[in-house]
């Protein structure tokens, strides 16, 4: 399967996703907590969680990965395991409170190794609106072009 199908396959699950989750902006969640472990668990790992349910109803798993430690980087690594065998590596990076970042790459069989022969590299906001992190991953991933 190439990239750009593993995209699409991706896609297809954050879709579902959206679909299902888009509900109405909670306007005291506003601001940002101090501790980005509260932001991770709170908006990224519910986000992940979710589009983990869909992208299994299409035969894929999306996991993560714990055993990834990064003291400078709190944002998490997630492994999308395609139907098929192939693995590919959404990492979120970035400096908490200001910048957020996904990268997609193929995984290889090292974990601390990836391919940037094929990635794409989303820019996100960082907001407590899980939905606006959804619908910023969907439109970062259609600006990609793959």
């Amino acid at each position: 399967m190439t990239f750009a199908s593993q995209l699409d396959q991706l896609q297809i699950g954050i879709r579902h996703t959206r679909d299902r989750l888009v509900a109405p902006l909670d306007f005291r969640q506003h601001q940002l907590p101090d501790d980005p472990e509260i932001f991770v668990e709170d908006v990224l790992h519910y986000v992940m969680d979710e589009c983990a349910k869909d992208l299994k109803e299409l035969g894929h798993v999306l996991e993560h990965d714990t055993s990834w430690k990064d003291p400078e980087n709190r944002y998490p690594l997630y492994l999308l395991r395609i139907a098929g065998g192939e693995v590919l590596n959404l990492h979120f990076t970035g400096d908490y409170p200001e910048t957020l970042y996904l990268t997609i790459s193929k995984g290889l069989r090292r974990t601390e190794q990836f391919s940037d022969a094929r990635m794409a590299h989303v820019t996100l906001a960082v907001s407590m609106d899980a939905n606006r992190l959804l619908l910023a991953i969907l439109d970062g991933l259609n600006r990609f072009g793959h």
